[in-house]
């Protein structure tokens, strides 16, 4: 039994213990730094505390997940609806992450960011150009490194999550347009996409896909 999730939380392992479940497959790694103990005083070390009293194993793809054909990120360009053009080439030290895609028709940087809102069902801050769209860089998860790159390809856009504002600012000062649509709201939907991969691997595998929304909220006070 497998829980598949975006991020490995107390909640997601608290699901996959009470399930009864052998094996987490997240998209994002529990440690993105090293750990010299393991012990109850930092955050991780009470989850790897939790999964092995569990029996629970962790499998984490991350990257290579972003970076897979029918992966996270070409999941992420085809619901924008834009139609690959380049993949693969944009970043020489991390190749295969991002892409650039045509859009079906010209998008004003206005009706884009309404669009990519509508089906992501997130907010998103637009900097805009007040050129008209065409073809799109775009990346899922954090994509501040792939905005000069798709600029130097021709993007008339750039749509990803954690873009600084000085990034975005210099690319509306070159005529691109920036749309940073947050980096959980591009890639919410990893455990369905990993749920379905496994499903196909083998009928005798029981998946649960767990999802919470981890997005942050927009709140603003008077």
């Amino acid at each position: 039994k497998i829980l598949t999730c975006l991020d490995v939380t107390f909640s997601a392992i608290e699901k996959a213990r009470a399930e009864g479940c052998q094996l987490i497959i997240s998209h994002h790694p529990m440690l993105f730094s090293p750990i010299h103990c393991i012990n109850e005083d930092s955050i991780a070390g009470q989850k790897i505390l939790l999964l092995l009293e569990a029996g629970i194993s962790l499998i984490s793809l991350h990257t290579r997940f972003d970076a897979a054909v029918g992966g996270l990120n070409d999941a992420f360009g085809q619901s924008l609806g834009l139609l690959p053009e380049c993949n693969g080439n944009l970043l020489k030290n991390e190749p295969f992450i991002g892409g650039i895609g045509v859009l079906p028709a010209k998008y004003t940087p206005a009706e884009l960011a309404r669009h990519v809102s509508r089906v992501l069902s997130a907010p998103v801050k637009l900097y805009s150009s007040e050129l008209d769209i065409e073809k799109v860089g775009y990346c899922c998860g954090s994509g501040k490194d792939l905005v000069k790159p798709c600029l130097s390809y021709g993007a008339d856009a750039f749509i990803g999550g954690d873009i600084p504002y000085h990034t975005a600012l210099d690319a509306v000062e070159l005529g691109m347009t920036v749309i940073d649509c947050g980096h959980y709201a591009s890639e919410k939907n990893a455990p369905t996409l990993f749920s379905t991969a496994l499903g196909a691997l083998s009928t005798d595998l029981e998946i649960i896909s767990f999802s919470e929304d981890l997005g942050g909220e927009i709140v603003s006070f008077s």
